[in-house]
């Protein structure tokens, strides 16, 4: 697929799964936090990187933020041909495995995560975000 058609199935996609594109980025809001959703091109190939943060309120004061804004971070990650890789290389990629993919993962990061009691109970169940999470924002949800 080339770049128009793999843009327009992950509007598809993204929007139908509750979030809203401003520019070029996807935004769910909720009482509590923002979780923002943004498209990163390789420099070398053509392969893209989908790009999460969540932010939360609280500690930040920006009506649109983006992704890097973050207090915690991650890249979605996609199962092809059985590993697991953080890269979408849309000359590769089969739009099935595109659509099923990227719907997992909305549905693990974004559809239920929508309040801080679900962000911290994401990050005790994948620790590994501790690693992109703000030292603010540890200390702001009493975590380690």
């Amino acid at each position: 697929m080339d770049n128009v058609e793999f843009k327009e199935i992950v509007d598809e996609i993204v929007i139908s799964n509750g979030m809203s594109k401003r520019r070029s980025c996807y935004y769910l809001e909720g009482n509590e936090i923002i979780i923002v959703l943004g498209l990163q091109k390789s420099s070398y190939t053509s392969s893209y990187y989908f790009n999460l943060g969540y932010i939360i309120k609280d500690l930040n004061d920006k009506k649109y933020p983006n992704y890097t804004d973050g207090n915690v971070r991650l890249r979605f990650d996609f199962e092809l041909n059985g590993k697991n890789t953080d890269i979408v290389d849309i000359k590769e990629m089969l739009i099935d495995q595109l659509t099923n993919e990227l719907g997992r993962n909305i549905m693990f990061y974004v559809s239920n995560i929508t309040n801080i009691e679900a962000l911290k109970n994401l990050i005790k169940e994948q620790p590994i975000l501790l690693f992109q999470t703000t030292l603010n924002t540890k200390q702001y949800l009493q975590i380690e």
